[in-house]
């Protein structure tokens, strides 16, 4: 009888325990390769699956990273070596999709994929500052677009917090690949919230629902706090409100594993009840006529920045017309930083 080793993948988790170990696994595909006590040198995992990911098949010593953080039991014993045969069961494929799948889905303007490369299912990306909500519409239409062509093939599900959604933008966004507006703006189920109690509703009660009715796989939330802004708003209120928003939003994540994007347009005092749990967050701001782009977190990625003007994101090249590879559209600046 041969044995089948049963593969993991760090997005798969659902219940957390207390128990916190150092995940060694494929930022390809986020499939775990090994869980240890201690810190061991990286070499060890690639030696030992002889520098190939059991899952993507993607070369380790470009892509394996090293996480501390809380596992599952199931996780305990994962150590993977190139001698055991291994396969993911059927009942596995069927509940979690592999991020290879997903790999290719980005902006498609290189001032933006070089810093943030790619947008993961399950991720809570968080986008923040004046050009915040162009971003957003980009990927609100990308999102549409067939895998093969870097999208996710799927509708979208807007939450329009301040009342700020723009079908002009989307529809332009529509004709630059070539897509009728028309078939563009119904792909993209929006709502309005006028006030944070609605903003609550929709999120906690109603949200769930769209996402199952038009079968979407990514959820964007526009300037989220919007309707928060009121000088006359009590506080404790607000976080009460706040907090039911959070939740409806973690249950969303455990529960229907869809990529959740929301934007901050305008600061508020309660920015930070939403950043501080974002697993990618992206300034997106303004310096003399420019768009100026910094990864402040991500997963796997260094923080980077980038530079580039208004009409270019307005107006992105094509990926198989644009500079993705040799680098003339915009600036990048590396941070030796880890994210």
């Amino acid at each position: 009888m041969v044995f089948q080793q049963r593969l993991h993948y760090l997005y798969e988790i659902l219940d957390r325990s207390e128990q916190r170990r150092f995940v060694y696994f494929c930022s390809e595909c986020c499939c775990i390769l090994k869980v240890s006590h201690r810190l061991r040198p990286v070499s060890e995992v690639i030696e030992a699956l002889e520098n190939r990911c059991p899952s993507c098949n993607s070369r380790l010593e470009s892509s394996v990273v090293c996480r501390s953080t809380n596992i599952a039991e199931t996780w305990s014993e994962v150590a993977l070596s190139a001698n055991s045969p291994r396969r993911a069961s059927t009942r596995e494929k069927a509940l979690f999709e592999p991020a290879s799948a997903l790999r290719g889905f980005c902006f498609g303007f290189p001032p933006l994929d070089r810093i943030v490369h790619r947008l993961d299912p399950a991720w809570l990306a968080v986008f923040t500052g004046r050009y915040a909500n162009v971003a957003a519409e980009l990927l609100c239409f990308r999102a549409q677009l067939r895998k093969e062509d870097g999208g996710l093939d799927s509708s979208v599900v807007f939450i329009d917090g301040g009342n700020r959604s723009d079908p002009y933008l989307l529809a332009s966004y529509a004709r630059l690949y070539g897509v009728h507006p028309k078939k563009a703006l119904r792909r993209v189920a929006t709502s309005r919230a006028f006030t944070m109690y609605q903003l609550a509703n929709l999120v906690t009660r109603e949200l769930p629902r769209a996402i199952d009715d038009y079968g979407s796989k990514i959820v964007i939330i526009s300037d989220m706090f919007g309707t928060f802004n009121e000088p006359e708003l009590n506080r404790e209120e607000a976080g009460r409100v706040i907090d039911a928003v959070r939740r409806g939003i973690r249950e969303i994540r455990e529960e229907r594993k869809v990529l959740l994007l929301v934007t901050l347009g305008t600061k508020t005092p309660y920015d930070h009840m939403v950043t501080d749990s974002a697993d990618l967050l992206l300034e997106l701001g303004a310096s003399r006529s420019r768009v100026t782009a910094a990864l402040v977190k991500h997963p796997f990625q260094k923080s980077a920045s980038s530079s580039f003007k208004l009409q270019e994101l307005l107006q992105p090249v094509k990926p198989q017309e644009g500079t993705l590879q040799n680098g003339k559209n915009g600036t990048v600046v590396q941070d030796s930083r880890s994210a």
